[in-house]
């Protein structure tokens, strides 16, 4: 099958460059201006190179683990992770499988939960996203309302047993999504010299949120194998390569999204830096390419929480039958009961990437690369294994603490919706006359 994957290079790009730029960037201003510009560059940059080296670790931990098969070619020298090389499956290796070639059953239920919470995190962020922009547009509609009228047709969506289905939908989605990106970018760069403010510099107290926002925005962390996978076999050699220009490209987007749209707009930055657009064409045009984009990325984040839960319950997803439809029915409920209980689009980023793509993104890569190179003496390798492991767990504490902390004392970006749209006092009139 994979014989078949992508190609050419360019193809191998985009599918990298897609599956790492979604809705994170668009709380990005709202964290500058939380953390500071100079705080937030700094821990965008640190955490973009830790990360990606992280994510080809897991790379090597696989093929660390493929030649241990029976017809591999590194098995007479080398010593079985956790269970026999027979029992190593005739497959390619997933991230879950990794964690049980560790450190046995519980490494896979670390995996497969963190996963989970993360995408059903995730799906409930663009929910959040949908129904504050919908309100925004049409500022007569509760956001009730709008949740309530966007559950039953992504039930429907979550019914669909293969993402093929979803294809034609999802190539558009992209072209909405860079679309969309390329308006807000343009319109940042535009006014940046109409705003007289003195940028915070530094802010230690943003620090845990930064964090988060930072770590969320590779969300496509547990994607990695899948993505390397997802490459025709003689093609694979080039994977490496292009998955470093291209991370080091989405960086360079996440630092100069984050710092334009917060010099932008300074003090009045939205925790969704969309809803500090004014009334017009354009930033009508935005706002529902990005909701139509992340409306049908919906099903799709929630196609792996779907096919993990009726693995485990049912053996083959395909016989879920009624069940099935019940499980998916309960999960998109579920994301309904959670931004009602978390409505701020930053702080429940900040929570998610703090909890579980914290854990997915640098404590499990360390501590499962450590495992499965046990054999491996070189004390860089280790003292790196380490450092992902201590970043990962200090990280969650702090990162969780401050995002629990701003949940339960309601803090956040506030949004104030006149019939013009959000209100931005100095701006408006400037924003206004360039749309």
């Amino acid at each position: 099958m994979h014989d078949e994957g992508a190609q050419s290079s360019p193809k191998i790009f985009a599918n990298i460059f897609i599956s790492f730029v979604g809705a994170g960037v668009l709380g990005l201003p709202f964290a500058y201006k939380e953390a500071g510009v100079m705080e937030g560059f700094i821990i965008m940059t640190l955490i973009g190179l830790v990360s990606t080296k992280a994510m080809l670790l897991l790379i090597d931990c696989k093929y660390k683990l493929l030649a241990k098969r029976p017809n591999g070619s590194s098995t007479h020298d080398v010593e079985t992770v956790e269970a026999a090389s027979p029992q190593i499956p005739d497959r390619d290796i997933e991230y879950g499988d990794i964690g049980y070639y560790a450190i046995g059953s519980f490494g896979r239920y670390l995996v497969e939960v963190s996963i989970i919470v993360s995408q059903v995190g995730f799906s409930c962020a663009y929910l959040i996203f949908i129904t504050e922009n919908i309100n925004n547009v049409l500022p007569n509609l509760s956001k009730g309302a709008i949740l309530i009228g966007l559950l039953l047709p992504l039930f429907f969506l979550s019914l669909l047993r293969h993402l093929q289905s979803l294809g034609t939908f999802s190539l558009f989605a992209d072209f909405a999504n860079i679309f969309a990106y390329g308006i807000v970018y343009y319109f940042d760069l535009s006014q940046t010299h109409h705003i007289k403010l003195h940028p915070r510099a530094w802010s230690l107290e943003g620090f845990p949120f930064f964090l988060g926002i930072a770590i969320y925005c590779y969300e496509g962390a547990g994607m990695i194998l899948s993505l390397e996978q997802s490459v025709a076999k003689e093609k694979r050699g080039k994977f490496r390569t292009l998955f470093k220009i291209a991370m080091f490209i989405v960086t360079s987007i996440y630092i100069s999204f984050g710092t334009f749209g917060y010099l932008s707009f300074g003090p009045e930055t939205n925790s969704i830096i969309t809803l500090n657009l004014p009334s017009g064409p354009f930033p009508l045009i935005v706002k529902l390419c990005l909701s139509f984009s992340l409306f049908f990325t919906y099903p799709v984040m929630m196609f792996p929480v779907v096919r993990i839960i009726e693995l485990k319950m049912f053996g083959d997803p395909q016989s879920s039958g009624h069940a099935g439809i019940v499980i998916r029915a309960c999960l998109v409920i579920l994301t309904g009961l959670v931004i009602t209980a978390i409505p701020n689009f930053a702080n429940l980023m900040a929570l998610v990437g703090s909890s579980c793509c914290t854990l997915l993104s640098f404590t499990l890569p360390g501590f499962f690369h450590m495992k499965v190179f046990k054999d491996d003496k070189r004390r860089l390798a280790r003292a790196f294994d380490w450092l992902l492991i201590l970043l990962g767990i200090v990280g969650a504490l702090i990162g969780t603490q401050d995002a629990l902390s701003r949940i339960f004392s309601g803090s956040g970006a506030e949004v104030v919706i006149d019939g013009n749209g959000p209100t931005a006092p100095a701006l408006s009139s400037t924003h206004k006359q360039q749309l």
